[in-house]
């Protein structure tokens, strides 16, 4: 009794980290849904984009912190990341407010970070199911901010959304670019020298014989 009783705190623990993901899921629907129906409110949203804030900060915080870190917990919290990313970008696409292109550069990237991040990982450097660049985070930590910063600044500061429509979103596919233009070469690298590693095993092996 005692030994499941420790089993089933164990396994409630480990789930923590899960069970935050999953509430900045909930979390996201709920704050497209206002915001789709309640346009221009403030006090509720801002509320919740912080308690998003919130939960992507503690989930992964308390993973770590706890060795409760796993693959499908990493691969959780990214998707949760997209799709609030997606989702708060396409409504704000409803009204107006967000280009179209910028959507689809969310999209690239994402696709180009898990491709490259599939590739990378399995060089003998790298053990982690994703592969992380500094460009590419401060790109991550924008898109994630921008759905905020647009709604926010198109109520109260034209400057600062005009701002961010005619000058940041380009900055950001710059470095977008560049990210994904060090992370592809990088895998081509990784090919090359694996290539080269086969052909140089082969040849000693031929010689050996």
């Amino acid at each position: 009794m005692i030994l499941n009783s420790a089993s089933l705190t164990e396994g409630l623990r480990r789930g923590v980290p899960n069970t935050i993901t999953f509430l900045r899921v909930v979390l996201t629907c709920f704050l497209n849904y206002y915001i789709f129906n309640h346009f221009g409110k403030m006090m509720i949203p801002l509320i919740i984009f912080s308690l998003i804030f919130l939960t992507d900060y503690a989930d992964g915080k308390i993973a770590r912190l706890y060795g409760l870190a796993t693959p499908f917990g990493a691969a959780f919290d990214l998707l949760a990341d997209l799709f609030f990313i997606i989702s708060s970008c396409m409504v704000l696409y409803a009204f107006q407010i967000i280009p179209l292109w910028f959507l689809f550069v969310i999209l690239f990237k994402f696709i180009e970070f898990v491709v490259t991040s599939f590739l990378l990982s399995k060089s003998e450097s790298e053990r982690t199911i994703f592969v992380f660049d500094f460009i590419g985070r401060l790109v991550a930590v924008v898109f994630y901010m921008i759905s905020a910063l647009l709604y926010i600044s198109y109520r109260y500061s034209p400057v600062i959304y005009t701002f961010c429509i005619n000058r940041l979103s380009y900055i950001i596919l710059l470095f977008a670019l560049f990210s994904s233009t060090y992370r592809i070469r990088n895998c081509f690298r990784m090919v090359r020298v694996s290539s080269e590693r086969k052909v140089i095993r082969q040849t000693g092996s031929a010689t050996m014989l």
